[in-house]
């Protein structure tokens, strides 16, 4: 779903004309001696205890309740973490709380639309991060503070790659804006596999990691 929803926005932005500029200017953390993909290994490679589920879900569940969670609460943390991280680097609002966002009337190709408004149309946010039966924004916030103690990987390779746009332009507009969207995507991409292998079971060394 979530692809879905980047490639409808993507063809969107694509299109759309540059104007409200916001100039700003950005620090880099980018170093030669991260390399990402050992950091995407080392985080497919990573072995969650019914413990650590627990506390994922921030021990509101039984233990197979909390592990049956994290099958949510694990791409519902890395879309937050990524979304903070593009928020910064763009220099806007921070994450707001969670409800249905309303666009009524707004056309997204008006120029006269504030970057900030530009960027909320096309923020690639799922259906994970909506209030529902399942997961709730406490429950995502908490799994998100897990997940920088756990894997703090996951932080570090979103706003290296944002900051890497950021520091090659002085200012933010819609070009950027629709570029740090693809990035997003992209980040997503090589991510969501490597936490999947969390849950997957398949890790022989993780089949021992039961407390």
């Amino acid at each position: 779903m979530l692809t879905i929803f980047l490639v409808f926005l993507l063809c969107i932005g694509t299109n759309a004309n540059a104007a409200n500029d916001t100039s700003t200017s950005t620090s880099t953390t980018t170093s030669d001696s991260f390399d990402e993909d050992a950091e995407l290994k080392k985080i497919a490679e990573t072995c969650f205890s019914d413990r650590d589920f627990e506390e994922l879900a921030g021990y509101t569940d039984p233990r197979n309740i909390g592990r049956s969670l994290g099958y949510l609460l694990l791409p519902a943390g890395v879309e937050t973490i990524g979304l903070m991280e593009m928020r910064t680097a763009l220099n806007l609002e921070p994450l707001p709380p969670w409800k249905r966002p309303s666009f009524a009337n707004l056309n997204i190709f008006d120029r006269s639309l504030p970057i900030q408004t530009y960027y909320n149309l096309l923020e690639p946010r799922s259906a994970l991060l909506v209030d529902s039966g399942s997961l709730n924004e406490p429950m995502v916030t908490n799994a998100t503070a897990y997940l920088d103690k756990r894997v703090p990987a996951i932080r570090m390779i979103f706003r290296r790659r944002f900051e890497e746009v950021r520091s090659s332009t002085e200012s933010v507009d819609r070009k950027t804006v629709n570029h740090m969207v693809r990035l997003f995507g992209t980040c997503i991409s090589k991510i969501d596999p490597a936490v999947d292998e969390i849950t997957s079971g398949d890790n022989p060394k993780c089949r021992e990691a039961t407390n």
